[in-house]
């Protein structure tokens, strides 16, 4: 049986992830019609590092993703250390979990990472020309570092969030799709590549797929996928992004069924996630933003 976080840890999970992921969501989705793109800027640094398509790679395997976190966060750590870091943080107990992700310790620890989000994504012109001054002024080795740990990081970032957005659409993550696809299931390889059509390029088992397929192959796969391709990311509209992201986090660590409506509010008054703004003034409301999250994952 797959390991499960314990319920209070994917409780504070759900509490720090779903503010930040409903932001993102809400701002990168080009229109209406629920086309889902990453933000020029975003998009263009990827490029620059180097990182390309190849981090569509990382959905074969969940580990992968949280790898490149470790990666990004921890530069100078050899495999065996991060592997021992994993040991180490599974041999806790349930508490002990609990307390790293605590207010305290998330500052604590993120005063022990050399890179921000912001010093990756500097939003105005005077933060982007200090970020480049303080990048030239390092070492060539500094800058080595640097450029590795951004890497890490924004190949987490397109990983993480594509993966929510996938259990948000179709109920399953792209690390569950992609290696159906990879066995040849042709249903999971369309909805993969409906979340990230970046598999189409980045991926040679996707990109043969396709390039074989446009030679008469497979019609009916062929056709299948174009009206995959040809569909946005999420076909149903939805009103609340940050709700739906936080149901969706709950639902890829396996508990969205176990809690309670009442628990569930708590994790959104928690998070900040306005009541009234999202239709969740009460439990009654709230059991029906989850039965209408449901019914997007089946349409979506």
């Amino acid at each position: 049986m797959p390991y499960r976080v314990e319920k209070s840890l994917a409780r504070r999970l759900a509490v720090l992830v779903a503010p930040e992921c409903g932001e993102i969501l809400s701002l990168f989705r080009t229109n209406r019609d629920g086309w889902v793109k990453m933000p020029a800027d975003i998009e263009l640094l990827r490029k620059n590092l180097g990182i390309g398509d190849i981090y569509v790679h990382t959905y074969e395997d969940d580990n992968r993703i949280w790898s490149c976190l470790y990666r990004g966060v921890f530069p100078d750590n050899t495999v065996e250390e991060l592997q021992k870091l994993d040991s180490e943080f599974l041999a806790l107990s349930e508490e002990e979990k609990l307390a790293l992700f605590n207010d305290d310790a998330v500052s604590s620890f993120s005063e022990g990472i050399d890179l921000t989000w912001d010093e990756i994504f500097p939003k105005t012109e005077e933060a982007k020309a200090a970020a480049k001054q303080q990048f030239e002024a390092l070492s060539d080795e500094e800058k080595k570092k640097t450029l590795y740990q951004s890497a890490m990081l924004i190949i987490f970032f397109y990983a993480h969030f594509y993966n929510l957005l996938s259990v948000m659409v179709h109920g399953q993550k792209l690390t569950t799709l992609v290696p159906l696809a990879l066995q040849g299931n042709k249903e999971a390889f369309c909805k993969a590549v409906q979340i990230d059509r970046n598999l189409l390029t980045g991926h040679p088992y996707f990109k043969e797929t396709y390039l074989e397929l446009q030679t008469g192959e497979d019609k009916d796969f062929l056709d299948a996928l174009l009206y995959r391709i040809g569909n946005p990311t999420t076909r149903s509209k939805f009103r609340f992004p940050a709700l739906y992201m936080l149901f969706s986090t709950l639902d890829m660590l396996h508990w969205l069924d176990e809690f309670t409506a009442s628990e569930i509010l708590d994790i959104c008054d928690e998070a900040k996630l306005d009541r009234f703004q999202n239709r969740i003034e009460d439990e009654n409301y709230l059991t029906k933003r989850r039965i209408e999250y449901r019914r997007f994952q089946r349409v979506g």
